[in-house]
Parts: structure tokens; C-alpha cells; sequence
């Protein structure tokens, strides 16, 4: 078996939130995803904030963003105990959304061998626990 990428440690995270994130962790708690749609003209709204960037608007609405998929990646590689550690990396990957076009999320992609993972390949998300929430990564679709 081929190596498979790691993740950090997020239990000890305090993730901040405000008025304008909060619903995006709330969710999160739940193991749903959602992003934020301006209510009044329908653009997606990634960082969440008080306005929307096309119309100024207030209004905010949360949806699930569809199938997401890898927009881009590095392997970085991690430094083991010792000279006879195994190799270990970390993926960090940027990933879009069919159902929610500008939305592009930063996080990791876990259990994956490097050779495995493309630009465009089909990711589901999974959840990892935080001080105060839970934390979006995601795995290769079919390599759970």
C-alpha cells in the first residue's frame, strides 16, 4: 500500500467566528456543508462578510454548493522522527463547486496517495473535531 497524505492536528483549534461565519461553522457542527448566497441578486458569497461584492446587499442566504472538485493542490512533504520515519505529507487543496460557482474553499485532502490526486478529481467532504467546532476536509470520492 501506497502512502497516504496526512492531516494536521485541528483538536486544539480555536476556529474564530463572527456574525458573518458563524452559520458556515454552526453547520459544520452537523457535518453539512453550506456556503453563503447573496439573497437579493444570487451571488455566491465566498468569504462569507456583511455585503454582497455584485449588489452591497445584507441579505444572505445558506445552501449546500454541490460536488465539489480539486481546483488546484501542492503535496508538501512532512518530516518524520528520525532517518528511518516512513515518508508522510500533507495535501492542502483548493476546492470549487458545481452548484456554487466563485466558491473556492481552502482545506485538506486526506487519505490520498499523492499519485492519485488531479486537478478536476471528484472530492467528498468529511469532518475532523476542533476546540470549539468541526473542521471540512476531504477525501478523494471513492477512496474513503
Amino acid at each position: 500500500m501506497s502512502a497516504r497524505s496526512i492531516c494536521p492536528d485541528f483538536s486544539a483549534l480555536e476556529v474564530p467566528m463572527d456574525h458573518w461565519s458563524e452559520p458556515f461553522w454552526r453547520a459544520a457542527e452537523e457535518h453539512r456543508l453550506l456556503v453563503p448566497r447573496c439573497g437579493a441578486c444570487g451571488t455566491f458569497r465566498w468569504p462569507s462578510g456583511p455585503f454582497c461584492s455584485q449588489c452591497q446587499s445584507q441579505n444572505v442566504e445558506w445552501l449546500p454548493p454541490g460536488q465539489g472538485r480539486i481546483y488546484s493542490f501542492t503535496v508538501l512533504p512532512v518530516r518524520g522522527d528520525g532517518e528511518a520515519a516512513p515518508p508522510q505529507f500533507r495535501i492542502p487543496a483548493l476546492v470549487v463547486f458545481d452548484e456554487a460557482p466563485g466558491v473556492r474553499l481552502v482545506s485538506s485532502l486526506v487519505d490520498a496517495p499523492a499519485a492519485a490526486v488531479a486537478i478536476d478529481a471528484l472530492v467528498e467532504v468529511d469532518w475532523l473535531a476542533a476546540a470549539n467546532t468541526t473542521v471540512p476536509v476531504f477525501r478523494l470520492r471513492g477512496e474513503s
